[in-house]
């Protein structure tokens, strides 16, 4: 009997892989999806780089990193304003203020894994930004929530194996000369341990202007 029972399990299993995108058609056109809105991912995604580090079989790291340039703050103040329904006048104020932080900041969100945390006093892995080949240390380094919106953006690299880390550096040198300007051609966020070492990189001439103002959305917000 429990023979019988497991091979119809299997059969039934079988059909259902074979015929899972009609499966999956009929769920959709069955039940209510709700509307889709545009995807304002698009832009962060650019700024996002990801990279595992092992030893031999061992984890030493999993980083996923977002740069908080001016595009993905834009997208951000987009997003946020168009989720709660905020009129263009309130998207256009809450975006200033996200791009003035740009002026005093670089800011990335990191994702790492809970075992191997980041701000712990002889924690495993060090951090520091490269610009052009000057290394800065971080002012800042604290474990935060992130917003629905950075979710997001992140997709499917966020879970619950992992921990989110806000890592601040002043936005100038010990000159007040600002760190990136339009003549610096990349920047670097170098993790490095007592033997390893690695780093994602964000080639400026490639990506969208991370120091222009980018006007609102607001047309295109439903």
């Amino acid at each position: 009997m429990r023979s019988n029972i497991k091979i119809c399990g299997i059969m039934v299993c079988c059909l259902l892989l074979s015929g899972c995108n009609r499966v999956i058609d009929w769920a959709k056109e069955s039940f209510y999806q709700g509307d889709e809105l545009r995807d304002y991912s698009v832009v962060p995604r650019q700024f996002l780089r990801s990279v595992k580090v092992y030893d031999q079989f061992e984890t030493l790291g999993i980083f996923d990193v977002l740069w908080l340039s001016g595009p993905v703050r834009t997208a951000y103040a987009q997003l946020h304003s168009c989720r709660h329904g905020k009129s263009c006048e309130h998207e256009k104020a809450f975006l200033r203020r996200q791009l003035e932080e740009n002026k005093h900041f670089i800011d990335f969100y990191v994702l790492t894994l809970y075992n191997k945390p980041l701000d712990g006093e002889d924690s495993l892995w060090s951090l520091f930004l490269d610009v052009d080949g000057c290394r800065y240390a971080p002012q800042e380094i604290e474990a935060i929530d992130l917003s629905q919106e950075y979710k997001f953006f992140f997709g499917k690299r966020f879970g619950k194996f992992k921990i989110s880390y806000m890592i601040r550096f002043s936005a100038q040198d010990i000159e007040n000369r600002p760190l990136i300007d339009e003549n610096t051609s990349s920047i670097s966020l170098v993790f490095r341990s007592v033997e390893k070492e690695t780093m994602l990189s964000w080639d400026l001439l490639k990506l969208p202007c991370t120091t222009k103002f980018i006007d609102c959305d607001c047309k295109e917000m439903p």
